[in-house]
């Protein structure tokens, strides 16, 4: 299974802060190794949205059961 989630690292000391899918949004942090607070910025919306039906790059996700 791919994932899509992106690895979000501090720009000064390249601590992983944390590990997601930022869409047209932004997220300030604290970084815990060099104690800076960062605004970090999400992709635009139109880098995910697929023009033709059916899509070719559509990706499927499985949802474990019980939750």
């Amino acid at each position: 299974m791919e994932t899509i989630a992106k690895e979000y690292r501090c720009p000064d000391c390249d601590k992983l802060l944390f590990k997601g899918l930022l869409i047209d949004s932004e997220v300030e942090i604290k970084c815990r190794r060099c104690r800076t607070i960062k605004t970090l910025k999400g992709e635009p919306a139109d880098k995910f949205i697929c023009y033709k039906y059916p899509c070719p790059y559509r990706i499927s996700v499985q949802v474990p059961a019980g939750k």
